[in-house]
């Protein structure tokens, strides 16, 4: 049997997500709530297989319960479900949790999910992968248009940094700095600071916490 917790502060939501769960003969919810620092609280008591999680909840977020998770050497497995699908949210939540999955997606995947994940296995939907893939992709074809001094000035100029403060950081000239600016700007056929900034966090060049 499958002991799972489950986690979203939508009531009717979550109410949804325990009944497609019991109709499943295999798998038995062994608790729920809407509030982060409850559902750890659940998660500490019952030591279950599975946790699903949503991102963004009062308390504690789904991240956060992971990671304490973690720290306590629990071995209970993590799916995020949530309303998330950017590629950036989901490279940082498919690194510390089993499964991910959008809300959009959730009544379709989940049970494959669980039973998946529970074997030993990880489940992204594909909605996801494919947006992760494309996103190393990108990051992968695109940023080699690069030289290793462009990426570190576009990494910095992403930063929020000035031309002054790049110079000084690198201990090179502000000139030299606009000229790199300027061949960055030439190689990406982009126009803007922001282009720039959108181009490093979409490359994974500037990285988000």
């Amino acid at each position: 049997m499958i002991r799972v917790v489950i986690a979203d502060d939508h009531i009717i939501f979550r109410q949804g997500l325990l009944k497609l769960l019991q109709s499943a003969e295999d798998i038995t919810v062994v608790g729920e709530s809407g509030d982060g620092r409850e559902v750890l609280d659940q998660i500490l008591k019952e030591e279950p297989e599975l946790a699903i999680l949503d991102i963004a909840m009062p308390g504690l977020s789904g991240l956060e319960i992971v990671e304490e998770i973690q720290k306590r050497g629990l071995k209970t497995k993590a799916i995020f479900l949530t309303m998330h699908n950017d590629p950036l949210t989901a490279k940082k939540a498919v690194s510390i949790a089993s499964g991910y999955i959008p809300k959009d997606n959730a009544f379709e995947d989940l049970l494959y999910a669980v039973r998946s994940v529970a074997s030993g296995g990880k489940f992204i939907s594909p909605l996801i992968s494919d947006k992760l893939l494309n996103l190393y992709a990108v990051k992968k074809n695109d940023s080699s248009i690069l030289t290793d001094r462009e990426c570190e000035i576009l990494r910095l100029i992403a930063s929020g940094l000035t031309n002054k403060q790049i110079a000084d950081k690198l201990f090179i000239s502000v000139k030299t700095v606009e000229t790199h600016r300027t061949n960055i700007m030439q190689k990406l056929n982009v126009h803007t600071t922001a282009d720039l900034v959108r181009y490093a966090i979409k490359t994974g060049i500037l990285e988000l916490e």
